[in-house]
């Protein structure tokens, strides 16, 4: 039976901070949290031979021909399995091989998707708005296939870059499923997580396509940070993604504001304007407008501003 003296022993050796005043069960969960799971399975849980032997040491097994089966119409049905498979395959690498295990798997999943013929993409696309459209949600999905995170954004490109209009300050929020099979029973729990880009703002100078670029490496790179953090979660499909704009209206000068009433009934303070309503929204030196009426004082109208002045 494993003690909590002995936890704290796994937790030094592994150099884990923070672990001293935690209670049995607390401490257990952070070992699962912070070590690899080959190493918490062999210290913990007692299953070391399990993940110390090889797979070179087990017997090859017996393959017999079988005849040809054309695949099912839909790639998931086949991609899927194959994800299984290799979650269940990095268990039993060290850490160094995990890459190129994963170039060659990305190299595999392309020749088999190529085996399918492409079929017309259906978008389903929604929209939601509050405050008079000052602020609007834009959701689209992909309802005939299923594509992993890089692609289903390069898919989605030119439907989302149609909503990036100009003075918008635009946030996508990718949602996707995510599975975690449970290596006792076998059991796998799905469950939708959010990937979240930071906020940017689109203007007409703006060049959209090296913007997507940043907000895709963004997202993409959230979805690493969480699939590698030692949870046991990987990908499972995409849900949808959602694109929130809002109206950018930066404060500028040169626009003619009207005193409070209860500030200009004091007679304290000239709030200098233009007879023209135009000139006044254009007027971009009332700071020097107003010096030059302190300088130059007048009994009628202080407010007015005439060619004298």
């Amino acid at each position: 039976m494993v003690t909590l003296k002995y936890l704290k022993d796994v937790a030094k050796r592994n150099n884990i901070r923070g672990y001293s005043k935690l209670r049995k069960e607390d401490l257990k969960t952070l070992l699962r949290n912070r070590l690899p799971r080959m190493v918490y399975e062999r210290e913990i849980t007692g299953r070391g031979d399990e993940f110390s032997r090889s797979l070179l040491d087990d017997d090859l097994p017996e393959i017999k021909p079988t005849k040809y089966v054309p695949p099912p119409p839909r790639r998931e049905v086949v991609t899927r399995p194959m994800g299984r498979w290799l979650a269940w395959l990095t268990r039993f690498v060290p850490e160094s091989v995990i890459r190129p295990l994963n170039s060659a798997w990305n190299a595999l999943k392309k020749k088999v998707m190529s085996l399918f013929p492409k079929q017309q993409l259906k978008f389903e696309e929604s929209k939601r708005s509050a405050l008079k459209i000052f602020t609007e949600e834009h959701t689209i999905k992909v309802t005939n296939q299923t594509f992993e995170p890089k692609t289903f954004l390069m898919v989605v490109k030119q439907k989302a870059l149609e909503k990036f209009q100009s003075q918008t300050k635009v946030r996508l929020v990718l949602k996707a499923r995510m599975e975690n099979v449970s290596p006792t029973d076998g059991s796998s729990i799905v469950e939708i997580r959010n990937f979240q880009s930071k906020t940017v703002i689109a203007l007409e100078s703006t060049n959209l396509d090296e913007l997507w670029t940043e907000i895709v490496e963004q997202i993409l790179e959230n979805i690493a940070v969480f699939l590698m953090n030692g949870s046991g979660w990987t990908f499972h499909s995409i849900v949808s993604l959602d694109i929130h704009t809002v109206k950018y209206k930066p404060l500028r000068g040169g626009t003619y504001i009207p005193l409070p009433k209860f500030i200009a009934s004091k007679k304290a303070l000239i709030n200098m304007k233009f007879k023209s309503e135009k000139r006044r929204n254009e007027d971009v030196q009332c700071f020097k407008l107003c010096i030059a009426r302190a300088l130059n004082p007048v009994k009628d109208h202080p407010e007015r501003i005439t060619k004298q002045l």
